[in-house]
């Protein structure tokens, strides 16, 4: 769209025009993201990646440039808008606000890149160049935005993050913390404060067979449209020097986005006296693309290990 006038009544034919086609995106949009849902296609690239990318495109036709030519202007112009249609499809499908969160950073990054693709085509058609050098980059966009479609075009889901920690009291004392009351009520990472804590943790001896229950609720729109649901940990094995667990059950909100497997917990007495506990979590990726959801989550998980470390393994600090 490259109606540019300074007639007023002009301009306000343009802005109408203007805010249809954004209401039409908004609901294209989320007939789209609903289609993907219902053929199981919401975890895969396609909803991640195709989807920015379909609105970028649509964006970058649909915003009016300024009639000051000013690309970095225009972009601000296009960010407003593409915020207005991520919020208005989310409000349409009832999405929680930690997706909405999660989802931006990817969201906008394909945004720029589009915007990119527009300042370099402006380029190379002011000094004579071969534009078409630049529609590499949304051809990229596009074929990346099918991993995940098929088992050919996924990359590694199976992860595995450690965390290490040396506490000054010995591998029985920490084993007796273990087995106390748990309580997380804690000041926690800026990634981690996003997402709520349990409700209860409902934990027996520390024996092996033992099952504990955490439970979980998540009001997705910040004190309405409460989602609750609950985690079933095994102790597998238990040891001296050695704890593993299985996750049985998964129905909390964590459920969505990753499948937690199990962790492995090891003891190792030092010169001190003290112990070193090591604490490995096991986990399988849902979400692509991998180049984003990947690092985002092995971070989530490692912020959340070195948490329960420090707040679960030192006697007398839970």
């Amino acid at each position: 769209m490259s109606v540019s006038s300074s007639d007023p009544k002009t301009r306000t034919i343009s802005a109408r025009r203007r805010n249809i086609y954004i209401l039409l995106i908004i609901g294209i949009t989320s007939l789209l993201i609903r289609a993907l849902i219902s053929y199981d296609f919401d975890r895969t690239a396609l909803l991640y990646v195709g989807i920015p990318f379909l609105v970028a495109l649509a964006l970058l036709y649909v915003v009016q440039k300024p009639e000051q030519p000013s690309l970095h202007r225009y972009y601000g112009h296009v960010v407003m808008w593409s915020l207005i249609v991520m919020l208005g499809t989310s409000v349409i499908l009832f999405e929680g606000f930690v997706c909405v969160i999660m989802f931006m950073p990817i969201y906008f990054a394909i945004l720029f890149l589009m915007y990119l693709f527009q300042v370099l085509v402006e380029y190379l058609n002011h000094t004579n160049k071969g534009k078409h050098y630049a529609h590499v980059l949304p051809v990229i966009i596009l074929m990346s935005a099918f991993e995940g479609v098929l088992p050919s075009v996924s990359f590694e889901r199976e992860y595995s993050v450690t965390r290490e920690l040396l506490v000054d009291a010995s591998i029985q004392q920490i084993q007796q913390q273990l087995a106390q009351p748990m309580h997380l009520n804690v000041e926690r990472n800026w990634l981690l404060s996003l997402f709520p804590m349990p409700t209860n943790i409902h934990a027996g001896t520390l024996s092996s067979g033992d099952v504990h229950k955490i439970d979980f609720t998540y009001h997705r729109w910040f004190v309405t449209n409460t989602h609750k649901g609950h985690m079933k940990l095994e102790l597998t094995q238990v040891e001296h020097d050695y704890i593993r667990t299985t996750f049985l059950e998964d129905t909390s909100y964590i459920g969505n986005y990753l499948n937690l497997k199990g962790t492995e917990i090891s003891f190792k007495t030092i010169e001190n006296g003290g112990t070193k506990v090591t604490l490995t979590v096991h986990y399988h990726r849902f979400l692509d693309p991998a180049w984003y959801f990947g690092p985002v989550q092995e971070y989530a998980i490692g912020q959340t290990a070195a948490l329960l470390l420090s707040e679960l393994f030192v006697p007398n600090k839970a």
